[in-house]
């Protein structure tokens, strides 16, 4: 006996990489004489791993849906490569024993990692000038954040970017300038080693390149030098006169909701965003209900210049009432923790018409990884109710904040598509303050003061106020941050230097190894403490030294004292060059007649 229900998959084997997502479209079909609602399920794969908007569909007599089925494997490493198959299960509920099977597979790959590099590897002299490349042979953009840093602490960095934007199967370059520091100028040849970090979001392990930076001694350096013939340029007033430019002026957003408009300006003396006056180099955020137009305006003396960027939010449509539909949410609002347990409303429908009809349920302003429904269609005989439910699910993920989001549920009847009826509600993400810790390098080693990179790093859905403080175990230092305390915006990531000095013994004193605690402080008395290492390596080892210097100098100025009364005492330096022999003549007579008057008296 055919079956009453017909169930196809398009694509039914699907290839994926572990973290990226795919998408198999279903198309159910009532080939039954009644109405039914079919029971859709996945069995055969973690529930972690796919995404079923709707858990059921109504369907009229030789009617057919569509749905469309997110399979999304998590990035973990109990997950290994290799094909894993399933089956979806479709149910009559008018016929229990009525059942369709699709058996479907998916095919899991390995991620390409990324490829970092850096040309040339080792460059001699004080300053050298390298270039960072990263490949992504991925399939899939990725974001890095690069960091410099060398165990000694004798370098400064200058890299730009810091942050790259790579977009898939493409290489992207940063150019990392590296300079001496002026005491480590002076000495013989030495080579400097260094490390690039290169680090992703959500991802713990950092890849690492070292380069190597040579120095030649410095009397080495000095014999290279070439002085160049001095021209003095001749002042083109035409290249001061030009009109301001807009080096860069966009958009973005991760949830079309809140859209962070952000611009740079040369040679401006007055600029305006949407005639508003603004910085000439500055971010404002942006939450517009409709379509908008955002025009940023460069002046100055010799000119302006505009530029416009276009804002899509996500629209949501007001409520409306309907003679043939009657629909109404409970509750319609309700609080949600991004990541945490999910939350449901009933969606209470009525036909308020005089035949059977079938109803499309749809969510507006929130993306369909926020909610699943129970089912996306219901049918109805005239003045029947039936009740469906909507399951709020926030992820925990870059752009959802803690704030309140407005939704729309929209129910159309199939036998008159015009005809459709509108509720909203609320969905209010709560606060969650979840922060990462970090310093780098781990070890630095100075003769003065060392500087440390403190890390940190919002993954949490609300703004985050953090304290820094920093000790070590002798209190032997002094610590100096450029901002103890700060605002951390959610899903954002900063950095911030710290000076670390020791309180005395910079110049004299023996080597010692310090263990510093770095620790924060959240408002909600979330702490955390990273640990780090100071080498401090004083130019003298100890005041002994010092003592045997003085005492040398002490005893070479006597001995050149007495080398010189001698020198004088024969008839002075010029006679002892011109005639040594009549100098050292001259030198016994003094002498005798010194003594000669002494033993006289």
């Amino acid at each position: 006996m055919p079956s009453k229900i017909q169930v196809t998959a398009i694509p039914d084997s699907l290839v994926a990489k572990v973290g990226d997502s795919v998408e198999s479209n279903l198309t159910l079909h009532n080939s039954g004489q009644t109405i039914d609602q079919l029971t859709i399920s996945v069995e055969g794969l973690d529930p972690s791993w796919y995404t079923l908007p709707v858990s059921s569909v109504a369907l009229f007599p030789n009617d057919e849906d569509n749905l469309k089925i997110v399979l999304e494997p998590p990035k973990t490493n109990k997950i290994s490569a290799g094909s894993y198959p399933f089956h979806i299960r479709v149910s009559s509920q008018a016929d229990p024993e009525e059942i369709t099977m699709v058996e479907m597979s998916i095919e899991l790959q390995t991620v390409p990692e990324l490829e970092i590099g850096i040309s040339p590897q080792s460059i001699k002299g004080r300053r050298g000038v390298y270039t960072i490349e990263v490949n992504n042979p991925g399939d899939s953009d990725s974001q890095l954040h690069l960091q410099v840093s060398d165990t000694h602490g004798a370098l400064r960095y200058h890299l730009q970017p810091e942050y790259l934007d790579i977009p898939a199967k493409s290489r992207m370059q940063a150019t990392l300038t590296a300079n001496l520091g002026w005491l480590s100028f002076f000495g013989g040849d030495k080579d400097f080693s260094f490390q690039v970090s290169a680090t992703a979001p959500d991802v713990e392990e950092a890849m690492n390149v070292e380069g190597r930076l040579a120095r030649a001694a410095w009397y080495r350096m000095i014999q290279q030098v070439r002085l160049p013939s001095i021209r003095l340029p001749r002042i083109l007033t035409s290249q001061f006169q030009k009109p301001p430019e807009i080096v860069t002026f966009k958009a973005q957003s991760d949830d079309r909701i809140d859209f962070k408009l952000s611009w740079s300006t040369k040679r401006s003396k007055e600029v305006k965003l949407n005639n508003a006056v603004v910085e000439q180099q500055g971010d404002r955020v942006v939450s517009p209900s409709t379509p908008t137009s955002y025009t940023l305006t460069a002046n100055n003396k010799y000119g302006s210049s505009q530029r416009s960027v276009e804002v899509e939010p996500r629209l949501i449509s007001k409520e409306k009432s309907s003679e043939r539909i009657r629909v109404s949410l409970s509750p319609s609002e309700l609080t949600c923790q991004a990541g945490g347990i999910p939350e449901i409303i009933s969606v209470q429908l009525q036909n308020l018409g005089e035949t059977v009809d079938k109803f499309m349920v749809e969510v507006e302003g929130l993306d369909e990884a926020w909610y699943s429904r129970s089912a996306s269609s219901i049918a109805l005989m005239p003045q029947a109710v039936e009740q469906m439910q909507i399951t709020f699910h926030p992820p925990k993920k870059r752009g959802v904040k803690e704030k309140v989001y407005s939704f729309a549920v929209k129910v159309r009847s199939q036998n008159d598509l015009d005809e459709s009826a509108i509720v909203t509600g609320q969905v209010q993400v709560l606060p969650l303050v979840e922060y990462k810790l970090k310093v780098a390098p781990y070890r630095v080693s100075c003769r003065r003061k060392g500087t440390f990179r403190v890390g940190l790093s919002n993954t949490g859905t609300s703004d985050a106020r953090i304290s820094l403080d920093a000790t070590d175990l002798d209190e032997g230092l002094k610590f100096k941050f450029k901002k103890n305390e700060l605002v951390l915006p959610a899903w954002e990531t900063i950095e911030i230097p710290v000076k670390v000095k020791p309180k005395k013994g910079g110049f004299v004193g023996e080597r010692k190894r310090y263990d510093i605690t770095i620790t924060t402080n959240e408002g909600t008395e979330n702490s955390q403490t990273v640990n780090c290492e100071l080498h401090h390596n004083p130019f003298i080892g100890s005041w002994k030294t010092i003592f045997r210097i003085v005492r040398a100098i002490i005893f070479i100025g006597i001995i050149g004292t007495l080398i010189g009364f001698v020198i004088h005492w024969g008839g002075g330096f010029g006679l002892l060059r011109s005639n040594p022999g009549a100098w050292w003549n001259h030198l016994v007579d003094s002498i005798v007649n010194t003594f000669s008057g002494w033993f006289s008296n």
